[in-house]
């Protein structure tokens, strides 16, 4: 069954819509609900990439806030953000107060970059580095699994047969630019394993001419990127793949659900599960990242620096 998050989330705001009606009901024979709230906040430079939001709407009110580039999103009166770059970005403020719901969306100017936003102590200088930064599948066993939550593998994991097996998968290249524009390159270089269900849906390699119709986006190509720190289940950050075709590992798997035909939606919002710096001392990396299929399902991916 595929859940409709859009509405659960139109739901659940919609009931604390109802909570604040009622913790702000006026009392006596006039009953009455307040205009709408005019959503408005304040911005306040913190330098070296962070601001700090605070909401100035005119009656009291619950404040969520979206970035919209990027679809970062945090709540409260008064948030900080990092947002790492120089550079002008649109900020949507969403309240609830007792006269309904409401939005607004301004410009937040950010003066200079984040100087440390690099180091790769960082989630987004652990993935793309100071400059750029290239992964590849990790080429051992369990590098792809998907199961009951995230990094669990009970349903089904690769196996270190699939490494041979599945070449033309493991020898995909997925590159992270450090730059404002967060450019995302995927280089599947000319083939794809078709898994039974990709170009002639055979259970081995095919070159990339295969792939036609809506799976044509899944091809090489540039899309973009941004990371965002202390978010997801392991409250490592999570990865934003923008572009209708981005996407790491399995391509049916994206956000609340899996789709054979084509790409669903613009982006994949992938958890950020584990990042080791030079494992045993062998100079590469590890990244691990998953997606949230829906029902309590993952994609678990694995990726090794190249």
């Amino acid at each position: 069954m595929k859940i409709n998050y859009r509405k659960i989330y139109s739901l659940i705001w919609g009931l604390i819509g109802i909570m604040v009606l009622n913790a702000c009901k006026i009392e006596g024979d006039n009953l009455h609900l307040e205009k709408i709230a005019q959503p408005d906040f304040e911005v306040v430079d913190l330098s070296k990439g962070k601001v700090r939001l605070i909401n100035t709407t005119n009656s009291p009110s619950i404040a969520q806030w979206t970035v919209v580039s990027t679809g970062q999103k945090v709540t409260g009166d008064t948030v900080d953000l990092n947002l790492i770059f120089a550079g002008q970005y649109d900020v949507e403020l969403n309240i609830v107060a007792q006269g309904g719901m409401a939005s607004v969306i301004k410009p937040v100017t950010v003066n200079e970059n984040d100087p440390e936003a690099c180091a790769d102590t960082r989630a987004l200088g652990f993935i793309a580095g100071c400059d750029v930064k290239t992964w590849k599948l990790n080429p051992e066993a369990g590098t792809l699994k998907v199961g009951p939550g995230a990094d669990n593998g009970d349903w089904w994991a690769s196996g270190l047969g699939d490494v041979e097996g599945r070449s033309c998968e493991f020898n995909d290249e997925f590159s992270f630019a450090f730059n404002a524009e967060g450019t995302y390159n995927y280089d599947n270089k000319g083939d794809f394993f078709a898994d039974g269900y990709l170009g002639n849906k055979t259970s081995g390699c095919e070159p990339a001419a295969n792939l036609s119709g809506a799976q044509k986006l899944w091809d090489s190509g540039q899309f973009s990127f941004s990371v965002t720190e202390g978010t997801g289940v392991k409250k490592l950050g999570q990865l934003r793949l923008v572009g209708k075709g981005a996407h790491i590992g399995v391509k049916k798997a994206h956000n609340g659900g899996e789709t054979a035909e084509g790409p669903v939606n613009d982006f994949v919002l992938y958890d950020i599960l584990e990042m080791k710096k030079n494992v045993d001392g062998k100079g590469y990396d590890i990244l691990k990242v998953g997606v949230d299929i829906g029902g309590g399902a993952w994609w678990t991916f694995t990726l090794r620096s190249s």
